[in-house]
Parts: C-alpha cells; structure tokens; sequence
C-alpha cells in the first residue's frame, strides 16, 4: 500500500540526514577509487539517485517529471537565480570575505574549468535537486504546494549554516531566495533537467568570477545581461509565472511552511548536537 506523502517525507528527511551513519563504507570504497573528494561525491550522488526511486516507489503520486527543457522558461528562471545573487554581492567583493577565503572555496579554485564543472554536477546540481526539489519538495506540494515551497526553500538556504559555520547572512538570504526560485522553477515546469542546468550555471557563476581576475567586469556585465534581459523580452512567460504564484499561494500555506522549515531545521541541530556530545 502507497505511503501518505506526508508518512513518506518524515521517512524520506530522516533517511537522508542520517546517510552519514549508514554509507560509511559505500562512500570510503569510492573515495579509494576517485580520491577524498570526487569519491564522496560520486558515492553520494549514486546515493541519491537510489534513495529517489526507492522513496518514488513507497509514494508513486511524487513521480510527476517532463523531461522536456522550455527553453523561454529556462532562460526567465535562471534571470531570476541570478538575481538572487543581490544579497551576496557586496561579499563576493570583498577580498578578506571568509566565502572567499574558505578552505572548500580554494579547493575548487585550484581546479581547472572540467573539473570544476564536473564537481558541481556531482556534488550540487544533480544530489540536490533529486533530494530537495524532486523528494522534499515533491512529496510536501502533494500535501501544501505553498507550503511546501516555503518549507524547502527556507531549509534549504538556512541549513547552508551548518555546512558553511562562517557564512553570513546576507549570503544566506541568497541561499534561501535561490532554493525558492529553484523550488518555483520545478512546481511550474515539473522539469528537472531545468532545475539542475540552473543550479548548475549559478555555481559556476561565482567561481568564474573568483577564479578569473581580470575578466571580472566582463563576467559581471554578462551576469547582469543575463539577469536583466529574459525578464524585458519574455514578459508574458514572466507574467504567466506570477499568476501560477498567485494560484498556489496562501496565508496558512506560508506559516505551515514556516513552521515545517523550523522543524526540519530543529532535527537537524540536535543530531548535529548529539553527534558532537559523542565526540
């Protein structure tokens, strides 16, 4: 018998926070293999895909993908991912910025454009996007679809906190914005292969930035060609957008989905608190 989309997402958020306790020795295998760091993601990118089917197969109504890519529609929700880039922007300026001084940034930095592109489909845009667009918030649409949106866009941009202790809030305020129009981009084209090329040239976006120095006025004019451009010459995709928000949205939606993000991010602090007690 089919899980109720609520029974399979408590289901689904407890497996997946706690994969770190249980693929111990599936990740190692492959870190032997690829190295520390390709391995793990390459590890946790099998991971997801696997825990995708399986939670698809305890809730068959989640599985509601066009493998189509509306190109209109991917150019206006990438416009609106580059603009969530705003909040961020001053920091990305600064030269003593911790978001650019981060030990995981200079990593990456080290990398050449194969690698680093490689790298952020592994570890970003497909691992977050099966887990958080098409699971989290595929499996709460069918509750709340407002909700839902709320819920997976403020637990995805906050819970960037623990992973990154030092990051600030304005640049967190850019997470979450971005995990909303991400999560908006899927519940209106039900496209995956949109979401994850999206999620995909944002990453990439800043690194470029970063990594080349003296083409970043160059970057920067693109971005914002980028940014500004799908918006003025496809209005009507734009004002199609606006409508469908306006459909789905609602007062109770927006506080269940408060409260559900609390939650989430609630678990999640005190197992992280519990595994620090142990250490």
């Amino acid at each position: 018998m089919p899980m109720s989309p609520l029974t399979a997402f408590i289901l689904a958020f407890l497996l997946y926070i706690t994969h770190g306790l249980y693929l111990g020795g599936f990740i190692r295998a492959f870190q032997r293999r690829f190295g520390s760091i390709k391995g793990y993601w390459v590890a946790l990118s099998i991971f997801t895909v696997v825990f995708a089917v399986f939670i698809t197969l305890l809730c068959p109504k989640l599985y509601f993908i066009r493998w189509s890519f509306p190109i209109g529609y991917f150019l206006l929700f990438l416009s609106l991912s580059v603009l969530t880039f705003l909040p961020a922007v001053f920091e990305l300026r600064r030269p003593e910025s911790p978001e650019i001084n981060d030990e995981g940034v200079n990593l990456v930095k080290s990398m050449g454009f194969k690698d680093v592109a490689l790298l952020q489909i592994i570890s970003a845009a497909l691992p977050e996007e099966l887990v958080f667009r098409y699971v989290f918030l595929g499996l709460l649409s069918l509750w709340n679809p407002f909700a839902g949106l709320m819920a997976i866009s403020l637990f995805f941009g906050l819970s960037h906190r623990f992973s990154h202790p030092n990051r600030n809030w304005n640049v967190l305020m850019s997470n979450t914005l971005g995990g909303f129009v991400l999560g908006l981009a899927y519940r209106y084209t039900k496209s995956l292969l949109v979401v994850m090329a999206i999620h995909w040239l944002c990453d990439m976006i800043p690194w470029a930035y970063i990594e080349y120095e003296k083409a970043r006025e160059i970057i920067a004019g693109a971005t914002i060609l980028l940014a500004v451009l799908p918006l003025v010459l496809l209005r009507d995709g734009l004002i199609s957008i606006g409508r469908y928000l306006e459909g789905i949205y609602s007062s109770e939606g927006l506080l269940l989905g408060a409260g559900v993000a609390i939650a989430m991010l609630g678990v999640v602090y005190l197992g992280l608190r519990l595994l620090k007690g142990r250490e």
